[in-house]
């Protein structure tokens, strides 16, 4: 059993203890958008606020969340062929993603978060989410975690247990770990050889669990580029009418061509028909590059 896995499960037994009972297969979902917001079930923490996503526009308009579920899920289906060898050779550590953007400004946050929900809907799949882009931090301010323990801990920290980062959060099969405490070296660390050994602490070599992180802009933070080298698949988000091409082709060339660069173009506006057109949220074109 791996490392992520016995953590999970410790945080999940006390979950089950503090909430008396066992959940069912049923209870595997995502809470609808709708609906009251209920608490994580580990220490009675909020993480994943659908009101406070929409209030800052993570979630579209009700209109538009059954396109965008379908793109989602429309993009997570060759990455988790990748994974799991679904009709494909799988790919090593396929089950490790990150993603990332060529400058600031692309939508990855919104994609990362996005997918990991996506993801953790699938009954065969669960996803940790890793806040890996620590000078902003935004999935940890998002989730309020920003004085959580987390990746730069564990960096920092080689005795720290995973279980001590680790949060549960209000969707089954979705845990999160954050940016963690500032630290005057984490960019360093980052880059360091010590990410490696922290990747292998994360990662889980059960294909059918999924490590996402979010990470810096390739082109804005040289670490973005040590933190793709050690994942087995990258997603790099592209902001319609706005990057340049040879922002995007120079964001390419400082990645590994051996591995799967998958491209997620958003905010597109052409098109005119509901899977090509999100007035101004998600549209996707995806393949290696």
């Amino acid at each position: 059993m791996s490392t992520i896995e016995k953590a999970l499960n410790r945080l999940q037994a006390n979950a089950r203890s503090q909430d008396g009972k066992m959940q069912t297969p049923q209870d595997r979902a995502q809470p609808s958008p709708d609906a009251p917001f209920q608490p994580a079930p580990a220490g009675g923490k909020p993480l994943v606020d659908m009101s406070k996503l929409r209030r800052y526009d993570i979630l579209p308009p009700a209109e538009m969340r059954q396109t965008l579920r379908d793109q989602y899920r429309r993009i997570k289906r060759p990455l988790i062929a990748n994974a799991l060898g679904r009709g494909v050779t799988a790919v090593p550590r396929g089950n490790t993603m990150v993603v990332t953007s060529a400058v600031a400004g692309e939508g990855k946050t919104f994609t990362a978060l996005h997918l990991a929900m996506s993801i953790a809907q699938d009954p065969d799949l669960s996803v940790t989410l890793v806040d890996g882009d620590i000078s902003r931090s935004r999935i940890t301010r998002l989730l309020d975690l920003v004085d959580e323990p987390g990746l730069l801990d564990l960096l920092g920290n080689s005795q720290l247990d995973i279980a001590e980062v680790l949060r549960l959060t209000n969707i089954d099969s979705l845990s999160i770990i954050p940016a963690g405490g500032q630290h005057g070296l984490g960019e360093e660390l980052l880059s360091s050889a010590r990410m490696g050994e922290v990747l292998k602490r994360v990662a889980d070599p059960n294909p059918h669990h999924i490590t996402l992180f979010d990470s810096a802009p390739i082109l804005k933070s040289p670490e973005a580029t040590a933190l793709a080298a050690g994942i087995g698949q990258v997603v790099m988000v592209v902001k319609a009418s706005s990057t340049m091409q040879h922002q995007v082709l120079a964001a390419l060339d400082m990645l590994d061509p051996n591995k799967p660069i998958n491209l997620i173009l958003n905010q597109t506006l052409g098109g005119g028909t509901a899977d090509e057109e999100y007035g101004g949220y998600y549209g996707e074109a995806y393949g290696n590059s």
